[in-house]
């Protein structure tokens, strides 16, 4: 694998100190990892812990 994106996307939020979680979704014709990127307002950790949560069990139902 060459690259798997530009890092960059996740810049704002590390540099503001937001919580996000990348939750896996599915994989590209070419097997390479998709996922779905969450970030949340600032103190906001464990709503961004049960969206993230429910997500990856839809995606995995």
């Amino acid at each position: 694998i060459d690259s798997t994106g530009d890092p960059v996307m996740n810049l704002p939020w590390t540099h503001a100190g937001l919580p996000t979680v990348t939750v896996p979704a599915s994989t590209t014709d070419e097997g390479l990892p998709l996922g779905v990127q969450f970030a949340g307002r600032l103190g906001a950790d464990e709503d961004v812990l049960r969206w993230s949560h429910g997500v990856s069990d839809a995606l995995s139902a």
